[in-house]
């Protein structure tokens, strides 16, 4: 069992009663009255499981994650910094002016300070500019996808249908994410 460390994001801040009853049970979380912010620091088999516990036990005291800090939103100027390159060379890449194409979109496109995944550019920089960058988990990301959709659920009227997005890259389906099959995983 490895130590897991990862933060997350209440909706709302815990008053004293609720932080102290967190804590008293649960030592490894780090809840404080009036922060919003739970670090922990869990022990698990893994990552994804350490996630879902904490989640799960904070609910048990009726404080509900809004987000896992992923750190997976970057800029232009926080890509270029990560990797050694002007912020110049990151935006020419993004436009199509150098490089090979395809880099991914922002993931808050029209905006003046657009936003990228820092796990989608991590794949492209590995896959077609030769970047030995560690591979990227998309755990959080994915662990923040998944509680979006949870507090967002009861506002979707078919729910069923939208499932079915998720079941072809199921295991068992045969069927392999796009990314993996352009070859982005493979360094």
């Amino acid at each position: 069992m490895g130590l897991h460390r990862f933060g997350l994001i209440l909706d709302r801040p815990p008053d004293r009663s609720q932080a102290a009853s967190v804590v008293d049970t649960h030592p490894d979380l780090d809840v404080r009255p009036s922060r919003q912010m739970v670090t922990a620091r869990r022990r698990s088999p893994s990552m994804a499981a350490a996630v879902v516990s904490a989640i799960v036990d904070l609910e048990a005291f009726d404080l509900h994650p809004a987000r896992v800090c992923a750190d997976d939103w970057v800029t232009l100027a926080d890509i270029g910094e990560r990797i050694g390159r002007s912020r110049e060379m990151v935006r020419q890449w993004s436009t199509g002016q150098q490089g090979p194409g395809g880099f991914p979109p922002p993931v808050n496109p029209g905006r003046d300070t657009k936003f990228y995944s820092w796990t989608e550019v991590a794949l492209w920089l590995r896959a077609h500019r030769d970047f030995y960058l560690p591979r990227p988990d998309g755990l959080l990301v994915v662990a923040n996808l998944l509680l979006q959709a949870k507090r967002l659920a009861p506002l979707v009227r078919d729910k069923q249908t939208l499932t079915g997005l998720l079941s072809p890259y199921q295991p068992g389906h045969g069927v392999q994410p796009p990314r993996a099959r352009e070859g982005l995983t493979t360094r």
